[in-house]
């Protein structure tokens, strides 16, 4: 079964993502900051993590980036979600190793179908592996 890991600092957003993800049939981690997103993803591995681009202190763009130097090749799949709609967010998020940039609000199903396909092909391939 995949782990992702929600990372959003607000709580409301974060149980309504969880909720998805779980009827989904994944493991669901939370983290609602970027230092603890990247404790947290250091130490669990998840397979794919859910970033919210505007956070206080250390945002979206610094947990993407700083996964992708501790982990490299071996970082999990980075999905930026962001209810910022500029091209220049979309841009700066896959630059700092996001796969992804969704805008939020985003339908519980495009959720879930983007992080399915995002996972296929991964070594634990998604729920029910």
């Amino acid at each position: 079964m995949a782990t992702v890991l929600v990372v959003d600092d607000d709580s409301e957003i974060r149980h309504l993502v969880k909720g998805v993800l779980d009827r989904a049939g994944y493991d669901v981690l939370e983290a609602c900051d970027g230092r603890s997103a990247v404790e947290i993803a250091g130490a669990d591995r998840p397979d794919l993590v859910l970033l919210d681009m505007s956070m206080p202190e250390r945002d979206g763009l610094w947990v993407a980036s700083e996964i992708r130097s501790r982990n490299g090749a071996d970082s999990p799949v980075m999905v930026a979600l962001s209810a910022r709609h500029q091209p220049s967010d979309r841009e700066r998020a896959l630059e700092a190793g996001c796969s992804l940039f969704l805008s939020k609000p985003c339908p519980p199903s495009r959720l879930r179908d983007t992080i399915k396909t995002l996972l296929a092909g991964r070594p634990s391939e998604g729920p029910g592996s």
